[in-house]
């Protein structure tokens, strides 16, 4: 049932085409709040589609549209930008649909012991400069099944549901964010590389994890909720002068 609608929702995106419930595969089966993740694949399109029909009404109501439009925004954002899929379309609130990214992620890599070299790591982190000069963190580089090498061999970002801009956050929190994504960087140029980061990138590495250990928020779970809380409580009345009290901390 959950298949023949998304079928239909591609019908109305892509007018005048066919499309075939055979051509839909299954790459994550989510549970409860999290997306089912399907290819779908013929001679004409390859997408991936996220959809949270199976997901409970709350869900469906609030967090999948939550998370849906955040990526979509993401995506909008990032639009023209090297590594990021430059096709993508809202099949619904709680649905949407961008083109696959034909690669391997660097989490398989690393477990077959594979190598990379030093040049993508230097490219994938000129992408995470442009992504916050656009304004936006990823906030999930540290998972390496984020981070794609292309069958071009250059680097590509995947899944900005936790993405989020960061300009409303103060100060500190917005290096915090930002570290994260950098040292997700240089987490996957540790497991993968064939050469080992070093320098000034070592000990930023170094003293970002030190840090991580220290954060209260280290659950993923957690940590987006503290995010999202902040990004929530920077909306309210007097967040203003919260802001600048804490940009002084």
């Amino acid at each position: 049932m959950n298949e023949q609608i998304l079928i239909s929702q591609l019908g109305e995106c892509f007018p005048g085409r066919d499309f075939h419930t055979d051509n839909l595969t299954v790459l994550h089966k989510g549970r409860f709040a999290n997306a089912i993740v399907y290819r779908y694949k013929d001679d004409e399109t390859d997408l991936v589609i996220k959809d949270f029909q199976h997901s409970p009404w709350l869900v469906r109501k609030t967090f999948a549209r939550l998370f849906i439009n955040q990526e979509y925004k993401a995506l909008a954002r990032l639009q023209g930008m090297d590594g990021v899929s430059d096709e993508f379309h809202r099949l619904s609130s709680i649905g949407i649909a961008y083109a696959f990214i034909e690669g391997v992620p660097l989490r398989t890599l690393s477990k077959k012991g594979e190598t990379v070299p030093k040049a993508f790591f230097n490219q994938l982190e000129h992408m995470v400069s442009e992504m916050h000069r656009r304004g936006l963190v990823h906030l999930d580089l540290r998972n390496l099944g984020n981070v794609i090498l292309g069958k071009d061999g250059k680097p590509y970002f995947i899944d900005f549901q936790s993405s989020m801009t960061f300009s409303r956050f103060p100060n500190w929190l917005q290096r915090y964010m930002r570290g994260a994504d950098l040292s997700g960087v240089y987490k996957g140029w540790n497991s993968v590389c064939d050469q080992p980061v070093t320098g000034h990138k070592e000990a930023f590495f170094k003293n970002f994890n030190q840090l991580r250990k220290r954060w209260i928020f280290r659950g993923y779970p957690l940590h987006r909720s503290y995010v999202w809380l902040c990004g929530l409580a920077s909306q309210l009345p007097g967040a203003e002068l919260i802001r600048n009290l804490s940009d002084r901390l």
